[in-house]
């Protein structure tokens, strides 16, 4: 990794902090810790360009890449320009694996993520788009029945005040339990 970066790698390190426990140099850290202001401020399209190259040094075919992003709804357009130019990269790896999640409770439809996602669609980059409902009222008694190890017709009052309280969201749920 630092050889394919050479002296990027420090660059790299302030972006990755935990990056720099993969050098042997010991004088890596000491530097990126020393990088604040000066000349050493990285533009967004530098950072854009390192992160992009490190996805292609670090996802192969027999190591792929998985990258999970919860919230994304308050993400910032930013944040989502950095998202975009890494997944559309031409010449990016295709063993690399995004997988965004948002509240669309959260978002109207003017929100910056479908922006992002218009975008990706535009740059052919493949998409599958999930909506993850909350549990229906049967779904939810048959999980209240094997947690509680009784019959389902016996948890109906219980697994009714439990949709009430969360409107069948399963972390709800569960917390609530």
């Amino acid at each position: 990794l630092k050889r394919s970066f050479e002296s990027d790698f420090s660059l790299l390190a302030r972006l990755l902090p935990n990056i720099s426990a993969l050098s042997s140099d010991p004088g890596v850290s000491a530097r990126v810790d020393g990088m604040v202001g000066g000349g050493n401020e990285m533009n967004f399209h530098n950072v854009c360009f390192l992160l992009q190259r490190f996805m292609r040094v670090v996802s192969s075919k027999f190591h792929p890449v998985m990258l999970f992003l919860d919230d994304l709804q308050w993400c910032g357009l930013t944040l989502l320009e950095l998202i975009h130019a890494i997944l559309a990269d031409k010449r990016g790896s295709a063993c690399f694996f995004f997988v965004g999640s948002y509240r669309d409770n959260e978002v109207d439809q003017d929100h910056p993520i479908f922006t992002m996602m218009s975008k990706l669609d535009s740059s052919g980059v493949p998409m599958t788009k999930l909506n993850l409902e909350g549990l229906t009222p049967e779904d939810l008694n048959t999980l209240v029945s094997d947690a509680t190890g009784m019959f389902p017709r016996l948890c109906k009052p219980l697994s009714n005040v439990v949709f009430q309280k969360t409107k069948g969201n399963p972390f709800f749920v569960v917390e609530f339990l």
